[in-house]
């Protein structure tokens, strides 16, 4: 069934025309192996350099210090990975207990194999102290990894704080010999309402998903800073100055392009759209539906993502009701919804206990209009307090 309004453009967004036109050729006719030599290899080659250029001015990096990757998860596990990898003996890396699962099942992965790990809480208004985070460093750190917009409930995390404290602890370091501490960014969720540039990032490195961006599924790119080491996940042929080997997809890295500048693009007028399309939704639920909590609330947040919890209801069979009345909607991050386990965000935000089987992500994008909201809203209230009055 078609859905009549979608609401969880958190997960995935459509291919915008803008992107299909720019993808098109290079599926149909110029579809040639970029490192070929002939003509038609030539044309490829010059496709992804031009795409190279457009996100390095998008992003403010050098052209050579971005990797072409399958999407964010590849992203995130090439950054943390490819960091510790490049550097010898048992590591120490930071991170927050808010990240998405591509960041914490890799630091899982790492801790396994006897590296340590530390995971800083949140406050209750779902963000990460930038003071908390540096505490947390010890003589053998060498990674921090932080999330810059919650894929769940749209905090925005302190990134630059962070990064331009660390201008003066690694200075320290070097003078006591200490390893130098990188800072990574998940930044897959932020380019829809968020400009992102890397120098006032303060980041050493930045993982991006074009699916979330209006382009292609599959389609993600790491910016890492030109003199950082690292370890390459994937061995080949060399391609990208062999940091990331296998055959570079032109179609999706075009899309990639063509995305990030359609969100550059649409990005001043489209999130102050979406931040009054956001806040009308927020009043009406405080307002009609009085047993429910509004996630992050009082932080800095992304306007594309409404994260709720209800009481006495299960989250899941909101959803359920909801996709039957035509709207989608989830009750968090589609990966956590694939393993089948709670959010861990809710927890990590100290919700009480009534509230937390009953949360509820709902996530805005270009195609939602105020009549949607409304419409969504009215069915929202409707299935809330039927499935309240029913426990």
């Amino acid at each position: 069934m078609k859905e009549a309004v979608y609401l969880d453009y958190a997960a995935a967004t459509p291919v915008v025309p803008d992107v299909h036109r720019a993808m098109e050729p290079y599926l149909l006719t110029e579809f040639a192996n970029p490192s070929s030599l002939h003509s038609a290899g030539v044309r490829a080659e010059k496709a992804v350099k031009a795409s190279r250029k457009t996100i390095a001015k998008l992003f403010a990096c050098h052209e050579d210090e971005i990797i072409f990757t399958s999407g964010g998860t590849e992203s995130i596990n090439t950054a943390i990975r490819g960091v510790v990898g490049a550097r010898p003996g048992t590591q120490h890396v930071v991170s927050s207990n808010i990240e998405h699962p591509a960041t914490l099942e890799t630091l899982a992965h790492l801790k396994k194999r006897g590296h340590d790990i530390t995971l800083v809480p949140c406050g209750s208004n779902g963000v990460v102290k930038a003071d908390d985070i540096i505490r947390a460093l010890t003589p053998r750190t060498t990674l921090i990894s932080l999330i810059l917009v919650q894929n769940e409930i749209g905090t925005v995390q302190p990134v630059a704080d962070v990064g331009r404290l660390l201008i003066g602890i690694n200075r320290q370091r070097r003078e006591r010999g200490q390893p130098q501490v990188l800072l990574h960014t998940d930044a897959c969720q932020a380019p829809v309402c968020l400009e992102v540039r890397m120098p006032t990032l303060h980041a050493d490195l930045a993982s991006f998903d074009a699916a979330k961006c209006y382009g292609p599924k599959g389609s993600g790119l790491l910016i890492v800073r030109r003199d950082i080491a690292l370890q390459p996940l994937l061995y080949g042929g060399g391609q990208q100055a062999n940091r990331r080997s296998g055959t570079e997809a032109v179609p999706l890295i075009v899309g990639a392009a063509a995305a990030f500048s359609y969100c550059a693009k649409k990005r001043p007028k489209e999130t102050l759209r979406l931040k009054g399309l956001s806040q009308y939704l927020i009043k009406r639920i405080k307002k009609e539906i009085p047993r429910s909590i509004i996630c992050g609330m009082n932080a800095e947040r992304s306007p594309h993502i409404v994260h709720v919890a209800f009481a006495d209801v299960e989250g899941e069979s909101i959803v359920l009701r909801l996709d039957r009345a035509g709207i989608a909607a989830s009750t968090g991050s589609a990966c956590s919804s694939v393993s089948g386990k709670p959010s861990h965000i809710i927890t990590a935000l100290r919700i009480p206990g009534r509230f937390r089987p009953g949360s509820l992500r709902l996530s805005l994008g270009y195609a939602i209009t105020k009549a949607d909201v409304v419409a969504a809203f009215t069915t929202l209230k409707r299935i809330v307090l039927q499935l309240q009055n029913n426990n």
